[in-house]
């Protein structure tokens, strides 16, 4: 059932077998995998109870290390993963132990371990038949991996491997127009087919996933360039920017969910309501949301919503969308990968316990048109705060940071 990603079913097998057996360490540790998405603190008293059946259960320790991470306490995720490391070498610890690193912007030590474990939790491995990459010269499949966020946010890295070798992209089939316009070697959207013509047309020598180059190129704060390198389709930037131009006001994209179930959906995403303090009558606000919405939600607040745009369309079109609006107000999610590196000023609410992307303090440093605003009690009231920042920057009259003109595509 856990694979099956049935958790609630699981949970309740595993709560079953804990009432006929309350004293192996197992079911009490499986019992709080069921939980970790949904509840965290509920998960992580059941790593602690199986913690005291057998304090030397690695997994219940590296899986209390990842609540506590969920929990933005990533000192105790370090302290947990390292003593599960000194019982057994297991993935999931070293993966644990990277992203806490990661958290805490300890770059070089944090990207080591991320390196180190791939396949494990969502990073999905592929296998071409070729060694793996470790900075030979030579030529190199790059393959996507992950969500196409992170495909966006780690692409940023493929100009610094370009500098020193040969590169073939493999990317998300929705991405493949927009990174062909934007980079200059040969680019194929079949990272999720099974066979691909790619190796007969290169004879590429190594192989690498898009996740590993960050270890190479982004191991201390100023190895992070922050700059634009993705480049919008020139018509339909023109299609985008004449519709825009009837509109009143300034043109702002909104997203408010992200994540999965299984990804931090729950902690991610806040819901429309809570975006209520930007929302004015003077400007004009665009929904950049990627799931179903209610047209009744959209039409309490004036959203207008593009079908274009929806998930499993090409991101093409929504990269041209977003390239021509005024600012992006978000959730984490894929849209402010998008608006960072097309280089469109962004504000992203972060939650009060984030990603490791997020980190806890300090700017974003994938994008330097990106803003981070952290949770601070209700979401209203974050939000609240966040539109009198953006009101400060942007004095009356002020358009702020002007949009892109309709024939301007470089990505600088």
């Amino acid at each position: 059932m856990m694979d099956a990603e049935r958790y609630g079913l699981a949970y309740n097998i595993y709560k079953r077998c804990a009432q006929l057996n309350p004293n192996i360490s197992e079911i009490w540790s499986n019992m709080g995998m069921c939980l970790e998405d949904h509840d965290p603190r509920e998960a992580k008293k059941c790593f602690k109870k199986a913690l005291r059946l057998d304090p030397r259960n690695p997994h219940a320790l590296a899986n209390e290390g990842l609540m506590c991470l969920q929990l933005a306490d990533p000192d105790e995720c370090i302290r947990l993963s390292e003593k599960a490391l000194e019982i057994e070498d297991i993935a999931a610890a070293r993966h644990n132990l990277g992203l806490a690193h990661l958290m805490k912007r300890n770059w070089r030590e944090g990207w080591r371990n991320y390196a180190d474990t791939l396949g494990v939790k969502h990073r999905e491995g592929r296998d071409y038949g070729l060694p793996e990459w470790n900075g030979e010269p030579g030529k190199v499949v790059v393959y996507g991996e992950q969500s196409s966020g992170d495909e966006v946010m780690f692409a940023s890295c493929l100009k610094d491997l370009a500098k020193t070798n040969e590169i073939v992209f493999d990317c998300d089939k929705r991405l493949e127009r927009l990174f062909k316009r934007s980079f200059d070697f040969p680019i194929y959207g079949t990272r999720f087919k099974r066979e691909t013509a790619l190796l007969d047309d290169h004879a590429p020598q190594y192989q690498c996933a898009i996740g590993q180059l960050p270890s190479f190129y982004r191991n201390s704060e100023e190895s992070f360039p922050g700059t634009p390198y993705l480049v919008s389709d020139p018509e339909r930037v023109i299609q985008w920017a004449s519709l825009f131009d009837t509109f009143k006001g300034k043109k702002v994209g909104v997203a408010w969910r992200g994540g999965l179930p299984s990804t931090g959906e729950k902690r991610r995403s806040l819901d429309l309501d809570d975006l209520a303090p930007i929302f004015n009558n003077q400007d004009t606000f665009i929904s950049l949301e990627y799931k179903p919405v209610d047209q009744k939600d959209l039409d309490k607040y004036g959203l207008k919503s593009y079908p274009e745009t929806a998930a499993g369309r090409d991101f093409d079109e929504l990269a041209a969308l977003i390239s021509q609006l005024d600012y992006v107000v978000s959730a984490c999610t894929t849209v402010i990968y998008l608006a960072g590196a097309l280089g469109v000023e962004c504000h992203v609410l972060a939650p009060s316990t984030p990603g490791y992307r997020y980190h806890l303090e300090g700017n974003f440093p994938w994008y330097k048109s990106v803003k981070l605003h952290r949770q601070q009690g209700s979401w209203v009231q974050t939000v609240a705060q966040l539109d009198k920042h953006i009101h400060r920057v942007r004095p009356a009259g002020d358009g702020g940071l002007p949009r892109a003109y309709p024939l301007n595509t470089s990505a600088g």
